[in-house]
């Protein structure tokens, strides 16, 4: 039989524990909420926990029916706030809860979810959203086959700057997308560009002298030539089944600001194949560059967004010489072209899936029937976010009500994670 979720905290130390006997709470947008059993999953195998400095954990007293705050253990130690990152294909449904410190730092660049201990066992807030199998973090713990497949692609394409930079990216920054090209499988990634016209709060790979958090990994310092790219992508295709090559990541800046570029690898790679789908990861801000490569071959292409509303995009992605509507200006471009469309929108629980932004939601899916919303979590200290962007907190609907909402409204749109390849792009994925 189990038992009731206990408070989960860290020490000094950051080691987590559990506070026997006191109820845990969790938070959505700025508000603390009680924690629903059902709304429970073990820890998956690959996530993180996390203390998370200058912070206490929140619970909810029975005896008053509100929500108080811990600062020591039941050994008189300070304590914590605890968190949970969870492994991809996983979206938290709720917010660590705890009451923030005057001097404590803002985190760094990670998506903190929920935490509470059951039975001695770890249990979070979420769900699963892709069941693909490139999701099973196993088949990364696999180094002594990693370092001589690296190996024997810089020696086949020994001039190739992107080969190195893939090595690099696949060792050093332990990227799982760059280990697939060695090892012949799923979806390669292919960073090609320096420059970046937005300048997004939650950056990955380049923050302005003063932010509170350094970037996730140093961005890509040169420019991969158009053979190169091709020559990545083409190896790439020779020897996986139902392989993806994707520009526009982490590593990077806006790959549209190459279009002219990239478009020319594209057409190299069409000229041999067209085998493989090649997809772009955009902040769509150059409609023209996406009509290039559509023309030159791309079969589908992921705009990112934060939100459907104009002031809440732009206080976040702070484009420069772009606006939002040419960002929906790229998805017309798209769609018309009859091209695999997707947005990567960035899920904050209690922003995400408040009445306003579903609303927004409802309208923009109306206007924009896109194929596809990767649901992914967001990269962020919330409070950080709500600050910068000046959420005005309101009622939500929760997540997993979100969830099922969009496919209600467009039971054709697939829900995910990852970019698919074009033989499943008519597959419908079902979320449980």
């Amino acid at each position: 039989m189990k038992h009731e979720p206990c408070l989960a905290y860290a020490d000094g130390e950051g080691r987590v524990w559990d506070f026997p006997d006191i109820e845990p709470a969790f938070r959505t947008g700025r508000r603390f909420v009680r924690v629903d059993p059902e709304e429970l999953m073990p820890l998956p195998y690959g996530s993180y926990l996390f203390s998370l400095p200058g912070r206490y954990p929140v619970f909810y007293n029975r005896r008053n029916g509100d929500f108080n705050h811990i600062e020591v253990s039941y050994r008189g130690d300070e304590i914590c706030a605890a968190s949970a990152f969870l492994s991809s294909a996983y979206l938290r449904t709720y917010l660590p809860a705890y009451i923030t410190k005057e001097d404590a730092p803002v985190l760094p660049l990670w998506a903190y979810a929920g935490l509470v201990v059951i039975d001695g066992e770890f249990f979070v807030p979420g769900v699963r959203v892709d069941e693909d199998p490139r999701s099973d973090p196993a088949i990364h713990e696999n180094d002594d086959e990693l370092r001589p497949a690296i190996a024997a692609e810089k020696k086949r394409l020994p001039e190739n700057r992107l080969v190195r930079q893939l090595s690099r990216c696949a060792t050093g920054y332990r990227c799982l997308c760059a280990r697939n090209f060695f090892l012949g499988r799923y979806e390669a990634p292919v960073p090609t560009t320096i420059a970046c016209n937005a300048r997004c709060v939650g950056c990955l790979s380049q923050q302005e002298d003063g932010a509170p958090f350094p970037a996730s990994q140093p961005r890509l310092d040169f420019s991969p030539a158009p053979e190169e790219i091709a020559q990545v992508i083409l190896r790439h295709f020779s020897r996986v089944e139902r392989a993806v090559a994707s520009f526009g990541q982490g590593c990077e800046g806006e790959p549209l600001l190459r279009a002219a570029d990239l478009a020319a690898a594209v057409r190299m790679v069409r000229e041999s194949t067209e085998g493989g789908t090649i997809n772009i990861n955009t902040n769509g801000s150059r409609p023209e560059g996406v009509a290039a490569l559509i023309d030159a071959g791309i079969d589908s292409i992921r705009i990112s967004l934060n939100s459907p509303t104009p002031e809440y995009y732009a206080r976040y992605h702070r484009p420069v010489n772009y606006s939002f509507d040419d960002v929906l200006r790229s998805l017309d471009a798209a769609l018309n072209a009859g091209i695999f469309v997707s947005i990567n929108l960035f899920f904050l629980p209690g922003f995400t899936d408040s009445e306003a932004e579903v609303e927004a939601l409802r309208g923009f899916l109306g206007r924009f029937p896109v194929n596809m919303i990767q649901t992914r979590n967001l990269n962020l200290d919330p409070d950080y976010y709500f600050d910068m962007i000046g959420f005005r907190d309101s009622e939500s609907c929760g997540v997993l009500d979100l969830l099922r909402l969009l496919r209600e409204i467009r039971p054709d749109m697939r829900l995910g994670y990852y970019n698919p390849p074009k033989e499943t792009f008519r597959a419908v994925q079902e979320i449980s």
